[in-house]
């Protein structure tokens, strides 16, 4: 009873950040991997299986965290999830209209905050380590799937033109971009951690 009292007593701010990186990392493994294995294009699956491993290897390791202090993972259903690695794994789909939407190139850093509370000290030396190899990876992977997805566009002859408003737009073949589904991939690694930023927003504030 004294046991619990104390883990009670000591319960870290961040569980929820980490509860939402788990999560929505295992979410990116499996949409990246299913369209990995739907793809002909051999140089992006290489890619995508590469970001993939690395998503579900953080989905695991963060999970293993929760577990190291104590508490275990909240589990939240996706009632899209399905309907989307339907998408992501379909062949007939083309590569193109899976690809995330392009920006305008000035997307919020989504691990700005967390670094800064990293530096203040909010979080135990493991976990602060754990982070830090974590951010460094993901932004490896991004800048390998913008160089991968940048092929995909080159090959399709899309070229991207602003508005006028600081938003791109597809052109060359005249296709109209991605659908909503396709943004929903974990295209975090390509606008900015969209949906990951997301979560973690929410935690910080629960926090």
């Amino acid at each position: 009873m004294a046991s619990t009292t104390m883990t009670a007593a000591k319960k870290p701010t961040y569980l929820g950040l980490l509860n939402a990186i788990s999560l929505a990392e295992t979410e990116a493994g499996v949409y990246l991997r299913a369209w990995a294995d739907a793809t002909c294009d051999e140089e992006l699956a290489c890619t995508l299986r590469l970001v993939a491993a690395r998503e579900t290897s953080h989905g695991v390791l963060f999970c293993r965290m929760l577990s190291e202090l104590g508490y275990e993972l909240r589990e939240k259903a996706d009632p899209k999830s399905a309907e989307r690695i339907a998408r992501y794994a379909n062949p007939k789909i083309s590569d193109l209209d899976k690809l995330p939407k392009q920006g305008s190139g000035e997307e919020k850093d989504p691990f700005g905050e967390i670094e800064r509370a990293m530096a203040d000290g909010a979080y135990d030396p493991v976990t602060c380590n754990m982070l830090s190899w974590y951010i460094c990876e993901e932004r490896d992977s991004g800048a390998k799937l913008r160089e991968a997805y940048a092929k995909v566009r080159a090959k399709a002859g899309v070229s991207v033109k602003s508005n006028g408003n600081g938003k791109a737009m597809t052109g060359g073949n005249g296709h109209s971009g991605p659908s909503e589904d396709a943004k929903a991939i974990m295209a975090c690694m390509t606008e900015g951690f969209a949906r990951l930023e997301k979560s973690i927003q929410k935690a910080m504030a629960r926090a």
